[in-house]
């Protein structure tokens, strides 16, 4: 009787993760070796972190890794509490939440969060939409022997019929947030201590496992739980102000992403975007060589990134009510996804009002990001609902979402407006929206 090889590969973070029979069988398909020549961290390995050449590949087996750790360990939980449907779902679902794990980033553009925006704007399809159409078109049909494509679809897209196994994938405390952040940690020099083991071991499945559609992925309610929750939290919060957030490689991105832009109606850069087989082909070098190729302010904005002559920041300040009067139908164009599209259209505006062409001028709006709910075991008496772990940790509940906006300029700009006259265009097109 034959046995069969294990295929096993050494990791930073995980140590060693075990490929599944059904990775093996898809590794060399071309729309998951493309994750090894996407940038986890994009242009921030060009400007500010060096060391940041990891990839989408190395982050989707961890992902994958921690999602088949945590599944095992609820499993393990639910049995000694004789939660016996849960037991069977998790053992159930275990191989769609495993392969949910490695495919949910499959999709990404070149150089990852960096061409969100102007991606979208071109096609239409965020990059969990192409997710969806690569995953249910471009694999092997055999890959169906291993796993149900429609629910790891659903399990990415945040759309499960349980959605603690949703949360599992894509939620405030999922294993995309804990692989990525220690992932990209280890990869950038900030050595934070944080045991990951110790953190997994207070995840719990909270609600009536007769009615599985109202169950919740949380945590336990004790001390560990929470200790270990605010400091997992405080690390995601610094990594977005001193990494994600980090301002001249945010300025690069936001360089990049104008270049794309500025292309929308040449169908030699866009169809890269909109033609499954091309962008299934566009790496991260692939792309800077076509936009230099393509010429004009375009071809100057990638010149600029890959010689480390980017824009300059002119203005950062808190975008609130102190600041600018902004009216109800400003306030209704910011949040998440909202920002990119209302940085845009201040980036137009400002260089129309200024006189300049377009993106001589770029503006940013930059948000910190504040948790979402995590619930506890612990009911709350009055409500019946289980308590948010943001009201009982003053540290959680203390970290807010603001808004920044930031003004990049051209440093090559001839004879530029003074400050003033900056501060004082972008207050009246903000307040006169």
């Amino acid at each position: 009787m034959s046995i069969e090889r294990r295929h096993l590969v050494p990791d930073p973070i995980a140590g060693t993760i075990e490929l599944p029979t059904w990775l093996v069988k898809i590794k060399d398909e071309q729309a998951v070796r493309r994750m090894l020549f996407i940038k986890q961290l994009g242009l921030k390995a060009y400007v500010d972190f060096p060391g940041a050449m990891h990839t989408r590949y190395s982050h989707a087996l961890g992902t994958m890794h921690l999602t088949g750790k945590i599944v095992d360990l609820l499993i393990q939980k639910m049995s000694a509490k004789s939660k016996q449907t849960l037991v069977e779902c998790l053992k159930f679902n275990r191989a769609v939440l495993v392969t949910a794990g490695f495919l949910h980033d499959i999709a990404h553009g070149p150089f990852s969060h960096a061409v969100d925006f102007a991606m979208k704007k071109i096609t239409g399809k965020s990059h969990q939409d192409l997710a969806e159409h690569i995953i249910a078109n471009t694999l092997p049909k055999d890959f169906e022997n291993w796993t149900d494509k429609s629910q790891v679809i659903k399990l990415i897209r945040g759309k499960h019929a349980y959605p603690f196994l949703s949360q599992i994938i894509n939620g405030p405390i999922d294993m995309d947030k804990l692989d990525y952040l220690l992932r990209d940690a280890y990869h950038v020099g900030l050595k934070y201590s944080f045991d990951l083991d110790y953190f997994l071991d207070s995840y719990t499945i909270l609600g009536d496992e007769s009615h599985l559609n109202n169950c919740k992925l949380g945590l336990e309610n004790n001390p560990q739980a929470t200790v270990t929750a605010e400091l997992f939290l405080v690390i995601w919060k610094s990594m977005y102000d001193l990494v994600y957030h980090a301002q001249d490689s945010r300025i690069a991105e936001k360089m990049l992403e104008k270049a794309i832009l500025l292309n929308k109606d040449n169908d030699k850069i866009t169809e890269m975007f909109k033609d499954t087989g091309s962008f299934l082909e566009l790496y991260d070098d692939v792309l800077l060589s076509r936009l230099r190729a393509s010429g004009d302010k375009s071809a100057e904005l990638i010149n600029g990134i890959m010689t480390n002559r980017i824009y300059t920041c002119l203005l950062s300040t808190e975008l609130d009510q102190e600041h600018f009067q902004m009216s109800p139908n400003f306030l209704a164009s910011l949040g998440d996804e909202k920002d990119d599209e209302t940085s845009d259209f201040l980036s137009e505006e400002l260089n129309r009002k200024c006189g300049q062409s377009e993106y001589q001028y770029i503006c940013d709006i930059v948000a910190s990001k504040a948790p979402s709910e995590i619930p506890i075991d612990m009911k709350d008496e009055d409500t019946d609902e289980y308590v948010d772990l943001r009201k009982r940790s003053r540290i959680i509940g203390a970290i807010q979402s603001l808004r920044r906006l930031k003004i990049y300029v051209n440093p090559s700009l001839s004879n530029p407006p003074s400050q003033e006259v900056i501060n004082s265009t972008i207050k009246e097109i903000i307040e006169g929206v």
